[in-house]
């Protein structure tokens, strides 16, 4: 029992640490200097490593190099189509459920993520922005959906870490978010997807601009 703790320790820091880019893409690291970083053994942290490779964090080049996964352009694609696809899907059971609770709930999200950003709390913001997008999937009843989008978004989320690091980013994305909980109380359907798309168009734009900022972080494409 203890030793399944100390792995999932191990995991979940090793996972935060590459997520709010303490280890930044790109880095070489090494099983026995995170060992020493995260006071454990070996056996743990190889484990960890391991998964972070089945996730797309971490890629091992045996008997060569292990290095912290650059941001790969396709893949965060490919992880926005299945979240905007699946998001958009909900929006029937959303406006269909779409109760007082529900709107006290995701209003609360927002003031806190808003406080957050301005303590530029960055990973409690993200934790937020999320559970602001798990409430739509849960109000609608698709909590299944939901957990195969945050199992599948590793890239997007690291970049929306970065993204949100800037600041001026939250308040943006806050003031979308009242108009989706606007469109909800209403039970506006089509206009919550208007926003919903809206709001990938200015994440796309987001990648671009980061993508000019940060280039070491990137993939070369092409």
């Amino acid at each position: 029992m203890m030793g399944k703790s100390i792995n999932c320790q191990v995991y979940n820091r090793l996972k935060d640490d590459i997520l709010f880019l303490n280890l930044e893409p790109g880095t070489a690291v090494s099983v026995q200097k995170l060992a020493d970083l995260y006071g454990t053994s070996r056996t743990p942290v190889r484990e960890a490593i391991v998964r972070m490779q089945q996730e797309g964090l971490v890629e091992i080049i045996p008997q060569v190099r292990t290095n912290i996964s650059l941001f790969s352009i396709d893949r965060i694609r490919e992880e926005q189509f299945v979240r905007h696809s699946l998001e958009l899907q909900v929006v029937e059971g959303l406006v269909k459920n779409c109760t007082p609770l529900v709107i006290d709930t995701l209003e609360n999200i927002i003031a806190i993520e808003r406080r957050a950003c301005q303590r530029q709390n960055v990973p409690e913001a993200l934790a937020l922005d999320n559970r602001f997008h798990r409430t739509l999937f849960e109000a609608a009843g698709h909590t299944m959906a939901c957990d195969l989008v945050e199992a599948s978004n590793t890239h997007s989320d690291r970049l929306r870490y970065l993204s949100m690091s800037r600041h001026d980013a939250i308040p943006k994305v806050t003031e979308l978010y009242d108009q989706i909980v606007a469109a909800a109380r209403q039970r506006d359907g089509e206009t919550i997807c208007s926003l919903l798309k809206q709001h990938l168009r200015n994440w796309h734009h987001e990648i671009v601009t980061l993508r000019q900022m940060y280039p070491a972080y990137f993939e070369q494409t092409g």
